[in-house]
């Protein structure tokens, strides 16, 4: 793989070369400082690396931004990095709109950071060339493009206070993703917009309505915020909150230290206190679903399965097991109907691998992984976090009986410890 690094800090480059070279053994990495070598010639050749990284900041030669709107409309230009000094907000949704598949802060550099982001770019910009798609794809089931479809399911003109497309970031069997700009105010939002193709399903349209209507009944900062939703009689569409600093699951696989690791368990535990607290059940707490805005604080996500305690419309069959099987409560696991203290086990298998850096039941297929929540006990915590076992061992009780009842009780505990 061949490697552009622009960056004007030699101690950056040699680190970022370094960290490429561990876990990229085949990487060629080529270095461009702006402040010696000035601005690219014309016809400079972008085409020959497979990814460029651009610092955030280029000195004189302006921002990494600016170089990812310039050069990034050329045809041969790569997939590309944003290596950013912070985690702003603006930041990172300036450097998505440019281009960039990804942002990364310098304070997260490692060989996996790095390596991941290089591997994903490029996969996702050939991907794209391969599919010659952008924003505004039309869909398979009328013709419409994604952008009227929300100016439809919205009732307003095009332009009156609805939204820019930026590109597309992911796309899934039921919806697409995409980045986009609400024009009232220049916000950064993420577009998630339903599949016509799945709209004569009922329960599918159920649950897409369901996963907005859920989560704007929630105030809490933990919590995502949806800020608008609309459907018309074929399409449906939610612009909610946009997350610059990546997930939970992206900072264990880095290591994550045991104060912060402390911190997010009383994070999680106060937006499941503020979610319960309106009836509703997530049901499928992960570290994928827990985000990171840009001033670093925690928020939880994806309602997609998240049902109200005394809910009586049945979204799923009788007997379906719904979740993540690395992260769901036994009684989860045998289909039996829940309360929020599935939440709370779901917390205590994420606090073990926050501590730990690996999941407490592990296996080689899901059956084994379930047999292990079912009937086999957690290994205790390291030593070092002895004061936090009998909060972990509480939230993890396979008897939901003897389990915290909820999540004000866990976060009572937990400040407790915290004064000690």
């Amino acid at each position: 793989m061949n490697v552009l690094i622009i960056e004007n800090s030699k101690r950056s480059l040699q680190i970022m070369r370094r960290f490429l070279a561990k876990n990229l053994p085949d990487v060629a990495v080529n270095e461009y400082q702006p402040e010696q070598a000035g601005m690219p010639p014309p016809g400079f050749d972008w085409g020959k690396y497979a990814v460029v990284f651009v610092s955030e900041d280029l000195g004189a030669a302006g921002t990494g931004i600016e170089w990812l709107q310039k050069y990034g409309q050329y045809n041969n230009f790569p997939a590309s990095v944003l290596i950013s000094s912070s985690g702003e907000q603006r930041i990172v949704g300036e450097a998505l709109k440019a281009g960039a598949h990804t942002v990364i802060v310098k304070r997260d550099l490692s060989p996996d950071s790095l390596s991941e982001a290089a591997t994903a770019a490029v996969s996702a910009f050939e991907e794209k060339q391969k599919a010659g798609k952008g924003v505004g794809v039309t869909t398979a089931g009328g013709g419409a493009t994604d952008e009227e479809i929300v100016e439809q399911a919205r009732g307003e003109a095009a332009g009156e206070g609805g939204y820019a497309f930026k590109r597309l970031i992911g796309q899934g069997a039921m919806s697409r993703v995409y980045l986009a700009e609400r024009m009232s105010d220049n916000l950064t939002v993420v577009l998630k917009i339903m599949d016509g193709n799945l709209s004569a399903e009922n329960e599918s349209v159920k649950r897409f309505i369901q996963e907005a209507s859920l989560a704007q009944e929630i105030n809490s900062p933990h919590v995502v915020k949806i800020y608008e939703q609309g459907f018309t009689n074929k399409y449906g569409f939610m612009a909610m909150e946009f997350f610059s600093r990546g997930d939970l699951k992206q900072r264990i696989e880095n290591g994550i230290s045991p104060n912060n690791a402390f911190r997010y368990c009383l994070a999680i535990a106060s937006g499941l206190e503020k979610i319960h607290g309106v009836g509703i059940i997530h049901r499928d707490l992960k570290p994928a679903n827990i985000m990171f805005r840009g001033d670093d604080q925690l928020a939880i996500a994806d309602f997609g399965i998240s049902k109200r305690v005394d809910q009586t419309t049945q979204l799923t069959q009788v007997g379906m097991v719904m979740g993540t099987p690395y992260y769901m409560s036994p009684e989860q696991l045998r289909a039996e109907p829940l309360d929020q203290r599935a939440d709370l086990y779901s917390l205590g298998i994420i606090m073990f691998e926050l501590l730990t850096g690996r999941k407490p039941f592990d296996a080689d297929s899901i059956p084994g992984i379930a047999l292990k929540h079912l009937q086999t006990e957690a290994e205790p915590l390291p030593n070092k976090f002895k004061k936090l076992e009998p909060v972990f061992r509480k939230l993890i009780e396979k008897d939901r009986a003897t389990r915290y009842s909820d999540a004000s009780e866990v976060i009572a505990d937990m400040t407790a410890i915290a004064k000690k």
